[in-house]
């Protein structure tokens, strides 16, 4: 397809072109002379004359035209090989191509213009879109580089935490095992306190092992490498097991579970890791009083509640609890080291369940843990209405 170009050719191509379409425009006239008058054969150098005024413009046109009637009016019209012109006929086909190419070429720069101004209106588009695109290269560079300075500073954060929990909680334990272990080498200890003494070691021992393990445990979680191994658990093997696993603070901990709840879906550690920070949090904060756990199914949900009896978590810390070492004011020292909470909601949620919170300032904490599993069938809340006869079958485990 014929696109013309915003911007004519070079005037030397634009003569040489001339003159060559004269030639033809004469050579086909005198192929033609035999078979027709002559003076009828002047339109044959039109075309020419309209494909030069067109490509090269109107001047060029017009000069065309004038070489084109002259070439005819030389070879063809009498008196032939001269200039003159004497008929009426010779003016008019000079005039006709003069018409042609002043036409022609008016019609060829409007276009041209025409062209040069898409062309314009193209680049612009073109830059527009170049900028567009370099704005939105430029655009996702910073959300980048404020997404890499937020990880920079959460990590920074996760650093400073990790260095005072590492300097206060581990330091504690420690500094308890080498006071008892250099105690029972005293010849002055009786039998009773080196019991106690060796005790001291075994608990502290544990309580090292778990701030250990929670730092581990929240270092997976941060680095998203905290994949559930999933298979069937049957819960209330799964919290009797956490509930083991906190030591002496198990002892504070009630579990009253419905009988005939189903099977979860989960990785078994990090759940038995999840629930017994949950439960060691609750005995923590309990006022030394008995933590109670309790277990229905709801519909498709399967709700676990752990419930103390406290002092209660103010409204705005509902969400803050569960950040890595975050400390609520007012918390002892020997409170715990702030991640607890964080670990627990992080497997908790790896595992496809959820967890909140519910308090009463003064009146305790339930911590509410929910679960989808299939099925049609379930009771109301804890605590509520029970099966379809208004008895509902209740397994209480007791330490």
């Amino acid at each position: 397809m014929f696109r013309l170009s915003a911007r004519s050719p070079s005037t030397g191509l634009g003569i040489v072109a001339a003159l060559v379409v004269v030639g033809i425009g004469t050579g086909v006239v005198a192929a033609l002379e035999t078979v027709a008058e002559p003076v009828s054969l002047g339109i044959v150098f039109i075309p020419g004359v309209l494909l030069i005024a067109t490509v090269w413009g109107l001047w060029m046109g017009i000069g065309t035209a004038v070489l084109s009637a002259l070439a005819f009016n030389f070879f063809y019209l009498p008196p032939l090989r001269d200039f003159s012109i004497n008929a009426q006929h010779d003016i008019v086909a000079l005039v006709v191509f003069v018409i042609v190419a002043i036409a022609s070429g008016t019609l060829a720069e409007l276009a041209r213009a025409r062209a040069a101004e898409s062309e314009r209106r193209r680049d612009e588009a073109d830059r527009a879109l170049r900028e567009a695109a370099e704005l939105a290269a430029e655009r996702d560079r910073l959300r980048d580089e404020a997404i890499e300075a937020e990880a920079v500073r959460r990590s920074d954060e996760l650093k400073t935490s990790l260095l005072r929990a590492v300097s206060h909680d581990l330091r504690t334990p420690l500094t308890a095992i080498i006071a008892a272990g250099a105690a029972l080498d005293s010849p002055s200890v009786t039998g009773e306190e080196r019991r106690e003494l060796s005790d001291a070691v075994v608990e502290e021992g544990q309580r090292l092992s778990r701030l250990v393990e929670n730092l581990l445990d929240v270092s997976r979680l941060e680095s998203g490498k905290a994949e559930p191994h999933r298979e069937p658990i049957d819960l209330v093997d799964l919290l009797d097991a956490a509930r083991e696993s906190i030591g002496p603070h198990g002892e504070q901990v009630r579990l009253a579970l419905d009988d005939d709840l189903p099977p979860l879906s989960a990785d078994p550690t990090q759940l038995e890791r999840a629930f017994a920070n949950l439960l060691e949090n609750s005995v923590v904060h309990g006022e030394g009083q008995p933590v109670l756990v309790r277990s229905r199914l709801v519909g498709s949900r399967l709700v676990v509640r752990v419930v103390d009896r406290g002092p209660g978590i103010p409204e705005n810390l509902r969400e803050r609890i569960f950040e890595p070492f975050y400390r609520a004011p007012g918390a002892a020292s020997g409170a715990g080291s702030g991640l607890g909470l964080a670990i627990a909601r992080g497997f908790i949620e790896a595992n496809g369940g959820e967890v909140e919170v519910e308090s009463l300032p003064g009146q305790g904490s339930s911590f509410v843990v929910t679960f989808e599993v299939p099925g049609d069938e379930g009771g109301g809340e804890p605590g509520g209405g029970g099966a379809a006869d208004g008895i509902v079958a209740r397994r209480e485990v007791r330490p």
